[in-house]
């Protein structure tokens, strides 16, 4: 009598390896009715991608793991992961930046940024200005090149930082009150017009004015580092 071929030992191990992957440590008759409805959504889900077998086991256990413990305060898992298919995005591609977050992080490349769009601006004033009219004394001062630098790099970090301060950030307990945020809005530009004045006061000697053709060649060079910048670096927190 003839026996029936056995299954190959690697096919053995492959079928139990595919099982495993499908499968949770703990089973769903564990998790309350609702939640164990959303673990068979998400298993399907992420049957239908292509990640390994051990990355679905592993993202199927940790969340039935933190759904066991927290299912008992009343937390469902479309609390605690929103939508199946957010969370299945999220598997995948891994979690997403907090905007506000991003911009903390990237504080002196968005303080760069802001600097570089006044100084830019100011030299693209000045160099019209000297083109089309007359510089008066009292304006040669707010026209050298060291007070520019001064007020813009000033500038730059001050914007940099409000925006940081004004931006609605989600982890923050205590939410900054509107009137706050405008009473410091207006020391902040009222401060950064005395170090302008300040630095407008700078003598000629170590605060020289530029030519206007200069000045203009210079902000030419300043607006392609600033293009460059922002492609590079993806920044979206800036005043233009």
């Amino acid at each position: 009598m003839s026996e029936a071929p056995k299954e190959p030992r690697n096919a053995q191990a492959g079928a139990k390896q595919i099982q495993a992957a499908e499968h949770p440590v703990r089973e769903d008759s564990e998790l309350t009715k609702r939640n164990g409805e959303y673990m068979r959504q998400m298993r399907k889900a992420l049957n239908a991608t292509s990640l390994t077998g051990e990355k679905k086991k592993a993202a199927l256990d940790e969340m039935t793991a933190t759904l066991l413990t927290e299912q008992h305060k009343g937390t469902t898992a479309r609390q605690l992961y929103g939508t199946v298919q957010e969370r299945t995005q999220e598997i995948v591609e891994g979690p997403k930046k907090d905007p506000a977050e991003q911009v903390r992080a990237n504080y002196w490349i968005t303080a760069l940024d802001n600097g570089l769009m006044l100084f830019m601006i100011f030299c693209l004033m000045y160099g019209a200005i000297g083109f089309f009219g007359k510089t008066s004394s009292e304006q040669a001062g707010a026209q050298g090149i060291t007070a520019i630098l001064i007020t813009s790099i000033v500038g730059g970090l001050g914007v940099a930082k409000l925006f940081d301060y004004l931006q609605p950030a989600k982890n923050k307990k205590n939410k900054v009150p509107t009137w706050r945020k405008i009473l410091w809005s207006v020391m902040a530009i009222i401060a950064w017009m005395m170090i302008f004045t300040l630095a407008a006061a700078l003598p000629t000697s170590i605060n020289p004015a530029l030519s206007a053709i200069w000045y203009l060649i210079i902000a030419a060079i300043v607006f392609v580092a600033r293009l460059w910048l922002k492609r590079r670096y993806n920044i979206t927190t800036s005043l233009f």
